[in-house]
Parts: C-alpha cells; structure tokens; sequence
C-alpha cells in the first residue's frame, strides 16, 4: 500500500471513531464516545490507527495535537508510557528465564517462543502421521 492511502486509510479510521455513534474503550476499562474518551484514551486509539496504517510520526503526531492539544499531550503520553510500560513488565514475567544477557526486544522473545511451540506441534503431527509408536496420554 503506498504512503497516500496508507494516509487516507488513517484518517479515515480517526474520522470513523470520532464520529460519536459507537462507544470507545478507555485505559481504565470504562467504554465511552470519542467526545468524552480522555486524552489517553484518545492518544491509544490514535497511537493505534497510526500503527495499523504505518503512517510517519510527523502524521501521527499532527493528528494527536488536532485531537487532544498541546497543553494535554505530555500529561496523556506520560500515562501512556507509564501503562505500557506496566504492561510489558508483566509480559515479560509471563516468558520463562532464558539465560540472556543482552535485552532481546519482548516481540522477539514471544515470537520465539510461538515459533518453538508451532515447531513442535508439527513435529508431533509429522510424527503421527508417519507411524510413530509412542503413545499420546489423554486424561
């Protein structure tokens, strides 16, 4: 997709959560319209738009200071940091120890882990359907 529908694409999704007919949720949980979300809330749904259509930071942030305003913006970003950063301290509790001494970015990390399980449910599945005697334990 080239950069001016990605663009197009973006602001048509912020023009689609803006339009107040359908409730939104917020970092707290609670679902409200885009005229009543918080800064947050509105910075994730912005952040979030942006992501899906990969749009430039000059873009992403254009449409945060049209939506929440200057003076709100580092308040809402300091939230959000904060909530993220919780959230991927827990994910990263989640993920066994794997000896590491270099910090290996958290997407990595479960993207391995998948790969390991995928790998190995197709080992088992191969290994089925060729004849292997073990047997499976089912309780």
């Amino acid at each position: 997709m080239n950069e001016k529908r990605r663009l197009e694409g973006f602001k048509a999704l912020l023009n689609h959560d803006k339009a107040n007919n359908y409730y939104l949720e917020e970092p707290d949980g609670d679902r409200r319209l885009w005229k009543d979300l918080s800064d947050e809330g509105r910075l994730g749904y912005i952040a979030r738009a942006a992501t899906i259509y990969n749009v430039p930071f000059e873009k992403f942030a254009e449409a945060v200071r049209d939506s929440i305003g200057t003076s709100a913006i580092a308040d809402a970003a300091l939230r959000t940091v904060l909530r993220d950063a919780h959230e991927s301290r827990g994910l990263e509790q989640l993920l066994p120890e794997d000896g590491r001494t270099e910090s290996t970015p958290l997407i990595d990390r479960f993207k391995e882990m998948l790969d390991q399980r995928w790998s190995a449910g197709k080992s088992l599945k191969k290994a089925r359907t060729v004849g292997w005697k073990g047997r499976v334990h089912r309780p």
